[in-house]
């Protein structure tokens, strides 16, 4: 395998597109330590993969519970090439009624989680290891009902710049992945004055010139380009169907 993608830390791997990067490492003979709040989908997806996957529950929205994450990951696994943080929140809301609550749950996970892992990682991963955020098309083409997230997801992107630079003396390279739409749990959640989840998925669906939204295999691919790319550094890559068009 190549460097970067033999013992990954992967965060939100309980679902969706987390879980699909992990799927795709572990098919490639990687070990992966997986981080998510809930045990259950962690402990089935490790059973696919005895010896090679690790539960690690964690809720990373809490400090004191994400602390040492990385450590304890590089430990389980015998030592750590890489970390994506996959894991993340959106809560619909319109400027003028943002709820401090939902201001400081998806700052907290979409940023500041991210920007502690980031932090501990450059010191701890293996020389020539990857750090991958997942971030969003929202960080550059928000909507009405998402300025929290769009501007957590912004930050990300400066982040994996600012990480590039700090881990480029050690080979470590950072970088980032914009999806557009991607059908997960996190897509089908109702939001504000739309209770038809359907009607939703067809009108998203309809702003992809692909006509069709992504799935979390499609990112997987992405990632896993990412994570052993040697000479990919502080870029951000968009995987969108067209949406941005």
């Amino acid at each position: 395998m190549e460097p970067g993608t033999r013992r990954v830390l992967v965060t939100g791997a309980g679902s969706g597109i987390g879980a699909a990067i992990a799927r795709a490492l572990l098919a490639q003979g990687g070990q992966v330590a997986l981080v998510g709040r809930r045990s259950e989908p962690l402990d089935e997806l490790a059973r696919t993969a005895p010896g090679r996957a690790v539960p690690l529950v964690c809720d990373l929205g809490d400090p004191a519970s994400r602390a040492g994450l990385v450590a304890r990951a590089r430990d389980a696994l015998g030592g750590l090439d890489g970390l994506v943080h996959a894991a993340g929140v959106i809560v619909h809301e319109e400027p003028g009624k943002i709820s401090e609550s939902a201001l400081r749950e998806q700052l907290e996970l979409n940023l500041v989680a991210p920007l502690r892992l980031g932090e501990e990682a450059l010191a701890l991963l293996d020389e020539g290891g990857a750090i991958l955020f997942i971030s969003s098309t929202l960080a550059i083409k928000p909507i009405r009902t998402a300025a929290v997230y769009a501007a957590a997801k912004a930050g990300l992107v400066s982040l994996t710049h600012t990480f590039a630079a700090a881990g480029a003396a050690r080979r470590v390279r950072v970088n980032a992945l914009l999806p557009g739409v991607v059908d997960t749990q996190m897509i089908r959640a109702p939001r504000p004055g739309q209770a038809d989840v359907a009607a939703i998925l067809d009108e998203l669906t309809r702003l992809h010139p692909l006509g069709r939204l992504g799935t979390p295999e499609d990112l997987a691919g992405a990632a896993l380009h990412l994570l052993a790319a040697p000479w990919t550094t502080g870029t951000t890559l968009v995987v969108d169907g067209g949406l941005l068009l």
